[in-house]
């Protein structure tokens, strides 16, 4: 329930996934799924069924460490460790066995990640505290990000039957600076009021992916999407190709105090 940020992958559903393999070959480094497939012999779209990356921390500190957590499809858990102890020594460090109260996990010799297999085909990695963390969460000894709002509420909407689903919920810090950003000038921001977003990218033909905004009322929500209606007819200034492009095919649509907002990715693709 520390998680500020999540985003889960399911592979084989990636794999049926127009939009989602735009977006893969968009943002994902290839330098570093090269380096998993040719240090541990893994192609992770392939030989993964599930991974969830979580962004963990306090409002001072909401981004303060990453926590990783795979499910193999072909591989099993200790196939998976093997490769980050693998990682580890390719990057000059070693690894070690350490007794935490949730039971043992292997740390790198400088304690700055560890890994701790949940289950048969599940491991999970990150830092020591991000790994012991998780794993109480398994145990059901510290309540989940399920169980905590907006992230509760949102969720659903984004994660069920998605190949690509994250949500985001900023501290009020950045909250404000993302009003700030997302300002363009003397317009209003489109998030404001704005209590977590998320993303959703659904298996299919369509390079369609839908952003959610969830509100804190309805009318903050309408505001919102009349804003953002108004861009698409007229993108700001700052906003470059190919977002100038993406921006031009939004579909906007008011769900009480969510703001969903579909686009057409392909025009990332047509960028590289």
């Amino acid at each position: 329930s520390t998680a500020r940020a999540v985003l889960q992958i399911d592979p084989p559903a990636l794999r049926r996934s127009a939009a989602g393999r735009t977006l893969l070959d968009a943002f994902a480094q290839d330098a570093e799924l090269s380096e998993i497939e040719a240090t541990c012999g893994l192609d992770p779209i392939a030989d993964l069924s599930r991974a969830t990356v979580w962004a963990r921390g306090s409002d001072r500190e909401p981004f303060q460490s990453f926590g990783l957590m795979l499910t193999g499809a072909n591989v099993d858990a200790a196939r998976i460790a093997e490769c980050y102890e693998r990682l580890v020594e390719a990057r000059g460090g070693s690894v070690t066995r350490l007794e935490a109260p949730t039971g043992p996990l292997l740390a790198s010799n400088d304690r700055g990640s560890a890994v701790a297999l949940v289950d048969d085909r599940t491991v999970i990695t990150g830092s020591v505290q991000t790994v012991a963390e998780a794993m109480a969460v398994q145990r059901g000894l510290l309540p989940t990000l399920a169980e905590r709002e907006p992230i509760a509420a949102l969720w659903p909407t984004v994660g069920r039957g998605a190949a690509i689903a994250a949500a985001v919920d900023p501290p009020s810090h950045w909250k404000a600076a993302l009003e700030r950003i997302t300002s363009f000038g003397a317009d209003a921001s489109a998030l404001h009021g704005v209590d977590a977003m998320g993303v959703s990218v659904r298996p299919g033909r369509s390079h369609s992916a839908e952003v959610v905004l969830d509100s804190a009322t309805p009318e903050l929500a309408a505001k919102s999407a009349t804003l953002i209606r108004g861009w698409v007819i007229s993108p700001p200034e700052a906003v470059e190709p190919p977002w100038e492009q993406l921006l031009r095919t939004a579909k906007v649509v008011v769900d009480g105090h969510h703001v969903l907002v579909r686009v057409d990715v392909s025009s990332l693709a047509a960028d590289r």
